[in-house]
């Protein structure tokens, strides 16, 4: 097999479905990975392998079926091109296994080896609109099944589950997954159903250092939920209590007097001298904007303010550097500090937000979600 890696021909390309079958001999087969791999490196070559749905729909047998290192390599192949923006609707389009069904299956299955990698695809399919629903369409459907379906309580064990894929896979991009599938109203609905007890499951992982990005998706999730009005008497109660977990980690080592411990809730007093604050200043911006909205009505900031917030995020503002992470913390003391009859009204979200403010914070969320997961050409 002779494929001219640096311009190969639209036909050429295409011809390479017939050594990437299952049944090919391992040896053609990869080879032909190799070359696919190759061309994941280059803009170009990635938009001639996503016009090529025949190679798109075999590079997703190999990943269905192939537990050799085909299968590995055509997973990688995958993940180097769901990197692109362009990505989305050929994969998802691409005949063959339905995309997100199978890479949900792999990315929960305990003994998979490609479960790492089909987490990132998945991540980075979701932070567009149409991967985004798709993928949520699955795990929605899947909850009606009784086939073995992947399931949203199942995808939420397989992140909290410590040693859940029994091979060595880390499962840390389910955490970015369920953040933007937490964008969605209708998932965001499904994680805050008081039924289920899947929400209190992330609430651990606010302060989980062994990975970063597992922590940054899950607050970015637990964020994505607190836009949901309704729910904050229930997030801020004793069945969720949600509020000691966002602080916990602006939280650091500084002495209180007696009167002012008091105040703060049982998890946050007496902190070690040793207690250092959320290292990352995307994830601290997230904590205070998940605690502003959490803000939005008058029980609730009565409840917020009941539990010291306002202590631990002074001391919070004398630590911080950051000139973003400033100014949401002081927005937030903003609301804290004032009384009632200050504010003015009840409902914070019914105030008409000024049209630069508004600018800001869309740009911001939209930054934050266009970061993929990292490519591998390896």
């Amino acid at each position: 097999m002779h494929l001219d890696q640096n311009t190969p021909s639209d036909a050429a390309i295409s011809e390479l479905s017939q050594f990437l079958k299952v049944d090919t001999r391992t040896d053609v087969k990869a080879a032909a990975l190799q070359h696919v791999l190759g061309l994941t490196g280059s803009e170009a070559g990635r938009r001639q392998l996503l016009a090529a749905a025949d190679v798109l729909a075999q590079l997703k047998r190999l990943v269905a079926e192939d537990r050799s290192p085909a299968g590995h390599d055509a997973s990688l192949a995958l993940l180097n091109l769901s990197g692109f923006a362009a990505a989305g609707a050929p994969l998802l389009a691409a005949p063959g296994p339905n995309t997100a069904e199978l890479l949900l299956r792999r990315a929960v299955q305990t003994d998979s080896r490609l479960a790492d990698a089909c987490c990132m695809v998945l991540s980075n399919l979701s932070r567009h609109p149409a991967g985004c629903a798709a993928i949520w369409r699955c795990l929605r459907d899947g909850s009606a099944q009784a086939d073995g379906a992947v399931t949203v309580e199942r995808l939420v064990v397989a992140l909290c589950q410590r040693g859940f894929n029994t091979v060595g896979c880390k499962l840390d991009y389910l955490g970015p997954l369920l953040s933007n599938l937490t964008q969605l109203p209708e998932a965001r609905s499904y994680m805050l159903d008081r039924g289920r007890v899947v929400f209190q499951r992330l609430l651990p992982f606010t302060d989980y250092q062994e990975s970063l990005v597992r922590r940054t998706g899950v607050i970015g999730a637990i964020k994505n939920c607190c836009f949901e009005t309704d729910s904050h008497m229930w997030l801020l109660g004793p069945d969720v209590d949600l509020l000691p977990r966002l602080l916990l980690p602006l939280t650091g080592p500084e002495p209180y007097d007696d009167e002012d411990m008091e105040k703060l809730p049982v998890d946050l007093q007496y902190m070690d001298e040793t207690k250092t604050r959320e290292a990352d200043v995307d994830i601290r911006k997230m904590l205070l904007e998940a605690i502003t909205q959490l803000c939005a009505t008058r029980s609730a900031r009565e409840r917020v303010r009941a539990q010291g917030a306002y202590l631990i995020l002074r001391e919070y503002h004398k630590w911080e550097t950051d000139e973003a992470a400033l100014e949401l913390c002081e927005e937030l003391v903003n609301i804290l500090i004032k009384t009632e009859d200050e504010i003015g009204v009840d409902d914070l979200k019914a105030v008409q937000i000024p049209n630069d403010v508004a600018e800001r914070l869309h740009k911001e969320s939209a930054a934050a979600a266009e970061r993929p997961a990292p490519a591998d050409t390896t």
